[in-house]
């Protein structure tokens, strides 16, 4: 072999060993190639999940089970879009595509929905059906002069023109325009994301957020279901003369 020839190989497989080190180090203070070849810090999802032995599809791959209620669950993502399916057996599944910017955190809140409705009927002869019932008629749907203020005072909450609105940090966002009537809104459990609504024959719970899927799930389905809130986990449901106090 020629000397220059000898240089040449030695001089590589030098630049090599350098990459190497060089991308050992910055794997190891957490740097990743990214899906465009640019190199990114790594981020992390972190989530809440209300309930015990709760299925998260990462990617629509890799899954952990969660052990115990409200568990923080934070998960390391190279930076670039990803996917993320919460599920459990007898909900319905929660979905979201999000972006992971570099070396952030992403918090995400699922919710989740019984495929079965649970509560408590409440039969005309209970002494507070006719006052729930009256209450529940006489509810009027609110508006931008009059909204309703989460719990937190962070959002407010309105209808008009037949779409869902809510206000947040001075900005307006309608959360959904329906194309059939929708009679009654409020937020979902002490929430100020997700927003409860009737139309047509259910209730339905709905996600303020539009981004990467907007989950909509419904809580109760029969004819023409009117509803107001009795507590933070509950809503009282009128269907025609059929009185339940639901749980959500």
């Amino acid at each position: 072999m020629k000397i220059p020839e000898k240089k040449w190989i030695i001089g590589g497989i030098g630049i090599l060993i350098i990459l190497l080190i060089s991308g050992f180090s910055a794997y190891k203070l957490g740097y990743r190639l990214t899906s465009n070849f640019t190199l990114g810090k790594i981020g992390y999802l972190s989530m809440t999940v209300p309930l015990p032995d709760t299925s998260v599809f990462i990617d629509q791959s890799k899954k952990i089970v969660t052990t115990k209620d409200n568990e923080v669950v934070k998960i390391p993502f190279s930076p670039g879009e990803h996917s993320v399916i919460v599920s459990r057996e007898g909900y319905f599944p929660w979905t979201k595509n999000f972006t992971i910017p570099s070396g952030e955190v992403v918090t995400l809140s699922p919710f989740f929905i019984s495929q079965n409705i649970s509560g408590m009927l409440i039969n005309k002869q209970d002494p507070e059906y006719l006052q729930i019932k009256n209450d529940i008629i006489r509810s009027k749907l609110p508006t931008q002069d009059k909204p309703i203020i989460s719990t937190d005072k962070l959002v407010s909450l309105w209808v008009e023109d037949n779409a869902i609105m809510v206000k947040k940090d001075g900005a307006i966002q309608k959360v959904i325009q329906s194309d059939t009537i929708v009679r009654n809104v409020a937020f979902y459990k002490d929430r100020s994301d997700t927003v409860l609504f009737s139309t047509t024959n259910s209730v339905y719970v709905i996600e303020i957020d539009k981004n990467g899927v907007q989950n909509v799930m419904p809580i109760y389905r029969g004819q023409t279901p009117l509803f107001i809130k009795a507590d933070s986990n509950s809503v009282y449901v009128l269907d025609g003369e059929i009185l339940m106090q639901v749980v959500i």
